[in-house]
């Protein structure tokens, strides 16, 4: 279901600041400039299939044809198998993936990063994940209006996720207390994981 909101003109400003800056973070990398990014994120096929790759890599999976063909572009618009086929025999020749047959069926071919562009497609997906936490903390500290915080508070929080907030929090303290002293933030306290479960 569709929620309507009602944006003060201070509120649509914020988003709208926000959502530039989230843009303007995506090139704080070490990677602008690598051929290997240029050619998966210059156009929206590859863009799409640069995506699909780092999923199923990320499930410990290879991606087959019929991973490719359930991929969508921008305007949800599933990838046609020609272009598919052309863009994973380029990715080939340009070293930027690798293929292997499937051990079930020797017939099918799988796919995934080539070997020699691995730790820079982690690195960088690494950096991606530090810039939208800084871009995140920076919106929200500074350029957010009352509003705003209260509908990303009420937008479906999971325990889950404050469990792993607590713990990120925790650490993030005692990393801050190390590189700005103690008597410059005398409020952050880690958490005490041992002192709580003695209470229970």
């Amino acid at each position: 279901m569709k929620i309507k909101r009602d944006w003060s003109n201070s509120d649509m400003r914020s988003v709208m600041r926000g959502e530039a800056m989230h843009y303007f973070s995506g090139g704080q990398h070490y990677y602008v400039s690598k051929d290997w990014y240029v050619w998966f994120l210059g156009n929206s096929t590859r863009y799409s299939i640069f995506h699909t790759f780092l999923w199923k890599y990320g499930n410990g999976e290879m991606v087959s044809y019929t991973d490719l063909t359930r991929t969508e572009k921008i305007g949800s618009q599933r990838l046609k198998i020609d272009s598919i086929k052309a863009t994973i025999r380029e990715g080939l020749n340009l070293g930027y993936i690798q293929a292997f047959k499937s051990e079930k069926d020797r017939r099918v071919t799988m796919y995934s990063f080539d070997d020699s562009i691995l730790q820079e497609v982690t690195d960088y997906c690494f950096m991606m994940r530090r810039n939208r936490m800084w871009e995140s903390a920076s919106f929200i500290s500074q350029g957010s209006t009352a509003t705003i915080n209260k509908e990303l508070a009420n937008a479906g929080m999971k325990k889950e996720w404050f469990d792993s907030i607590n713990s990120f929090i925790s650490l993030l303290a005692g990393t801050a207390k190390a590189v700005f002293g103690q008597e410059q933030l005398p409020n952050v306290i880690a958490i005490d994981k041992n002192k709580n479960k003695n209470k229970s």
